[in-house]
């Protein structure tokens, strides 16, 4: 830093790099007068090389479908619920949905799956295009889960919600919201955590 501001310094004071010009051009020596010492001629500054940086190309890797799952756009086969599987309706009685945790029973603190089914009260499939969202909280603590669950449509109008966590035991509200045409309807669950 001094050293910069040494060069910077002699820059200025020997007028260079400075935008006001001299009123009159300095004389050279072959056009000095006599009796006159000659210009002194501007301190030049080196300038400061930076090497350039070398950064090695990215591959990329191909995309590959993992063994055992289906490529994207690929027709999933549809889940398929136990009689246990818990059932509810949403506020406005256009759906009714079916949902069990994937594996049995919720792991403690532990992440976890759910697959689901919903139905249409009219007896119509659920759009492609319709955005469902797997939620949860505890009402009772002010809080929801520590992380946003991903839902995959699978075949039909059965989904698998994943990534869910309960943190913590106590009573729980799952919350299923189906959205189609620009209306979202949800349907919801206490779940008790021990």
């Amino acid at each position: 830093m001094t050293r910069a501001f040494s060069i910077a310094t002699l820059a200025v004071i020997a007028g260079v790099g400075c935008d006001r010009q001299p009123s009159t051009p300095a004389p050279t020596s072959s056009q000095a007068p006599t009796g006159e010492p000659a210009a002194t001629p501007p301190i030049a500054t080196p300038p400061i090389a930076t090497p350039p940086i070398a950064t090695p190309p990215i591959a990329t890797p191909p995309i590959a479908t993992p063994p055992g799952s289906t490529p994207p756009g690929a027709e999933l086969p549809p889940v398929e619920l136990s009689r246990g599987a818990q059932s509810g309706v949403s506020a406005d009685g256009t759906y009714t949905v079916r949902w069990e945790v994937v594996g049995g029973a919720i792991p403690d603190a532990e992440p976890f799956s759910i697959a689901f089914a919903v139905t249409r009260a009219d007896g119509k499939p659920v759009s492609p295009e319709a955005k469902v969202f797997v939620d949860a909280e505890m009402p009772h603590h002010g809080h929801g889960m520590n992380f946003v669950p991903t839902v995959k449509r699978k075949g039909g109008d059965t989904f698998v919600g994943e990534g869910l966590l309960f943190h913590m035991p106590g009573r729980w509200v799952l919350a299923i919201d189906i959205g189609e045409d620009g209306v979202r309807e949800r349907v919801q669950w206490n779940v008790d955590v021990e």
